[in-house]
This record gives structure tokens, sequence and C-alpha cells, in this order.
């Protein structure tokens, strides 16, 4: 058995869907005999990766699997292992550092994490 790193992309949907459109990406590792099955596996387990559920305003919450982005062999499971990596084009490099410095401070900044 070998791990894929599976890029799983999901199409969010708040209540009625009257919203801007929001597409979720997630990579998964999936365990399997080759690439055909983990595709299937991952394809087959999708719509339970992400549950729906009703949120602080009592709209349902809707994650539907739209399919498979990508998937990569994972040639080892390692400390530091790449997993998935993308190309981002901003088109705003000062706004893009500035979130990017937002996220790494939030992160940071959670004790919880460690207990």
């Amino acid at each position: 058995m070998k791990w894929f790193a599976v890029n799983c992309i999901y199409q969010v949907i708040c209540g009625e869907g009257k919203h801007a459109p929001q597409f979720n990406e997630q990579t998964r590792l999936i365990q399997a005999g080759g690439i055909a099955q983990a595709l299937d596996k991952a394809k087959l387990n999708a719509v339970h990766f992400n549950p729906s559920f009703d949120n602080c305003n009592g709209d349902k919450v809707v994650w539907k699997f739209v399919g498979v982005g990508g998937i990569s062999a994972v040639e080892e499971l390692a400390d530091g292992v790449e997993v998935s990596s993308k190309i981002v084009e901003p088109k705003s490099v000062t706004q893009y550092l500035e979130k990017l410095s937002h996220r790494n401070k939030s992160l940071t900044n959670q004790n919880h994490f460690d207990n």
C-alpha cells in the first residue's frame, strides 16, 4: 500500500446559496494500492469527509463534492515531506503578504495547539 495526496474540491453552499461562490480545496492523505484505487477511494469517501451542519444563523452549510483536482504519490511519510504545493499569482503582492502575515500571527498567538 502507498500513500497519496489527493486534492478534493468542494463547493460550499450556505442556506439557499445566495452568497458569493465559495470553493474549498482540501488535500487529503489516502492509502491505496495505486493511483486508480486512491482516486476511487477519495471519490467514494468524499461525501463523508465534511458533514453538513447548521451555522449560527440556522442556515444549513453543505460541502458539495465537485471532483478531484489532483493527486500525487507521497513517497515517504516523514517530518517535512511535501504533501501538496500550488503556485499563487496574486493581483497585489502587498495584500497577499499582509494576509499571510495576519494568518501567521493568528496561528502563533493560539496557545491551545499544544495543549
